[in-house]
């Protein structure tokens, strides 16, 4: 999708640029065989100051979707090897930091992990197979997440999950809390990851799931520490 869309940019920007160089080309001879030189800056500047910046904007499209098209990604038992050689890079599981998805299982979009070095990396659906990119990357870099994130709650640390806070009491959203005994279910649906209390029943922290971080950790966590079956 993304790779479609920075090429039909990439050539409606390019096809504009030369059209608009053309009608700067046609109104510099037409100022001067009519009015004179004089007159050729009000007639031509206009087109030869946008023709480029629409060109190199198209061409930066399209350089853009073929770099996407070759982007290779490989998903080994300890890592991911992002490229094509020379120039691929390998991501150790342990490096990965975040994992956060963008649109939802089965549909995926798009994957954004970031390292431990804070450096981003995005794996748009111009991958073949994104959706089982997503679950391996999960399957290999949660385990040690989740481990860690335990380490730290057991240190007497508040986690932070994005918008979410998991503290010794409970979990936190904004303004509104539930304490871990009253926590009765935590799920991810429609895009949302939804905690329901026990009491009241109508209480219930709503955040996007996009908007938290290896939202999979976040999810056993609270179940976890909420014992949630």
């Amino acid at each position: 999708m993304e790779v479609n869309l920075l090429l039909a940019l990439g050539i409606v920007g390019a096809g504009l640029g030369l059209a608009l160089l053309a009608i700067g080309v046609w109104a510099l001879i037409f100022a001067t065989t009519t009015y004179g030189p004089a007159a050729v800056p009000r007639w031509s500047n206009a087109w030869f100051v946008s023709s480029p910046i629409l060109g190199f904007f198209g061409i930066a499209c399209l350089l853009r979707a073929w770099w996407l098209s070759r982007l290779r990604v490989e998903a080994h038992a300890e890592g991911l090897r992002v490229g094509r050689d020379p120039r691929a890079r390998w991501i150790p599981w342990p490096a990965i930091r975040e994992v956060r998805t963008i649109g939802a299982s089965g549909s995926y979009a798009a994957l954004d992990l970031r390292l431990e070095d804070g450096r981003r990396v995005r794996l748009a659906r111009t991958l073949a197979d994104l959706d089982a990119l997503v679950d391996r990357v999960k399957r290999g870099a949660f385990p040690g997440l989740l481990e860690a994130s335990r380490q730290q709650f057991n240190l007497g640390e508040t986690l932070a999950f994005g918008p979410l806070r998991l503290s010794p009491d409970g979990v936190q959203a904004g303004r509104k809390a539930i304490q871990w005994k009253d926590v009765q279910a935590v799920e991810v649906r429609d895009g949302r990851m939804v905690i329901s209390a026990r009491l009241p029943e109508t209480a219930r922290l709503r955040v996007a799931a996009g908007r938290v971080p290896n939202v999979d950790v976040c999810v056993q966590l609270v179940r976890h520490l909420g014992q949630v079956p």
